[in-house]
């Protein structure tokens, strides 16, 4: 199946992002998690590059076994970095000797130390070339990065915008947004988007905390804020391991449940290679949905302001 297909119709879909190890110890810590993320029964499952495409094996390799040994739907990351057009076409023609159908197709990041991106010479410069090769090489589904919050590099929205409708209009299928804590970014990002001319699925991507400190480094990297009160609760729990966990577990449990009760049509996890947090988030939201999801995520809402959904917000906003 390809993205298309996935968010065809009003159900929700649940997709779960990994990231493939850089040592033989990481890879045998996700041999051992990866049937019991299979067990939650995602939709799909996307796996990333490392930095400068460095574990671009790694991925194929992770990739391949979830789509053939698992028999689970799964995309490949591919980013324009340390790849020329020729590399990256020989990719493509890898994935399609493995049956893998689907792509996440980003830029990517500039290597550490460096501030801005500088292309791989023959490469491309920008995700929407990318995209544009991609849909030329074969029939793959193509997912694209969004950024409510802003891209970190963007000067203004309105020029943000403006790339992801070139990566939109260069044959993206669906768009996955950066992990965010505060819904209310989400939604007028799909507004701004559906104003832009954007028409595609805009799936909200989530990110449960785990480590106060490592959240704080991510959120810092890539320009996405933490709630006050949010913080006020981490800052609370100091270094409590279990309440860190608590606090984050019930916080993207009831973001989820406040974003699907208005109709998104799915929710990527960006679970960093753990299957405890995210069994027990999607066993919270099965449970609130069994009972009467519509009553609890109001309840949530008033509790947490960064929770609310603007009363203009449409109840679907998938359209194909």
């Amino acid at each position: 199946m390809r993205f298309v297909d996935f968010y065809r119709d009003s159900r929700p879909v649940i997709s779960i992002e990994l990231f493939p190890p850089k040592t033989e110890k990481g890879v045998g810590e996700l041999e051992n998690r990866l049937p019991k993320l299979i067990a939650l029964r995602p939709s799909f499952f996307t796996v990333t590059y490392g930095a400068l495409g460095s574990t671009r094996q790694r991925t194929l390799e992770i990739v391949s076994r979830i789509r053939h040994h698992f028999g689970q739907e799964v995309a490949h990351h591919l980013t324009c970095v340390g790849a020329s057009r020729e590399e990256i076409t020989a990719i493509l023609t890898q994935l399609q000797e493995h049956k893998i159908e689907n792509i996440v197709a980003l830029r990517g990041d500039p290597p550490q130390g460096e501030s801005h991106f500088q292309p791989t010479p023959g490469g491309f410069n920008h995700a929407c070339e990318l995209v544009e090769h991609i849909r030329s090489c074969g029939d793959f589904g193509i997912a694209v990065a969004g950024y409510p919050e802003k891209h970190i590099e963007a000067p203004d929205f309105d020029t943000d915008l403006r790339y992801l409708k070139k990566k939109v209009d260069a044959g993206a299928d669906v768009v996955i947004t950066q992990l965010f804590y505060d819904n209310r970014y989400y939604f007028n990002f799909v507004r701004r988007c559906r104003d832009f001319g954007i028409d595609k699925p805009v799936v909200p991507g989530l990110m449960p905390i785990l480590n106060t400190v490592q959240i704080k480094r991510i959120t810092s990297l890539c320009g996405s804020e933490i709630p006050e009160h949010l913080l006020t609760e981490l800052a609370e729990a100091g270094g409590d391991e279990r309440k860190v966990h608590e606090i984050g577990v019930a916080y993207t449990a009831r973001q989820a449940l406040s974003l699907l009760e208005k109709g998104v049509p799915g929710i990527h996890f960006y679970v960093l290679n753990q299957h405890f947090h995210i069994a027990e988030i999607l066993e919270r939201i099965g449970s609130a949905l069994r009972r009467d999801s519509a009553v609890l995520a109001t309840d949530l809402s008033s509790q947490h302001p960064s929770l609310r959904t603007p009363e203009s917000s449409s109840p679907r906003q998938n359209s194909n």
